[in-house]
């Protein structure tokens, strides 16, 4: 996707996995809803910094 448009992948960990079964793309993932609130303030802090604040 980078190649066609910019943009930058973010590795927000999530804890580790119990074997093979529990890796991303596969049926039996869990997603660890408690780092919900970490990726939306990462990414809240980082509209903050790059978009000018209007009065």
């Amino acid at each position: 996707m980078l190649k066609e448009r910019p943009g930058a992948y973010v590795w927000l960990g999530h804890g580790g996995h119990r074997g093979p079964s529990c890796r991303l793309h596969n049926p039996n993932y869990d997603f660890n809803d408690e780092i919900l609130a970490t990726g939306a303030s990462y990414f809240a802090s980082l509209v903050e910094t790059i978009l000018p604040r209007r009065a």
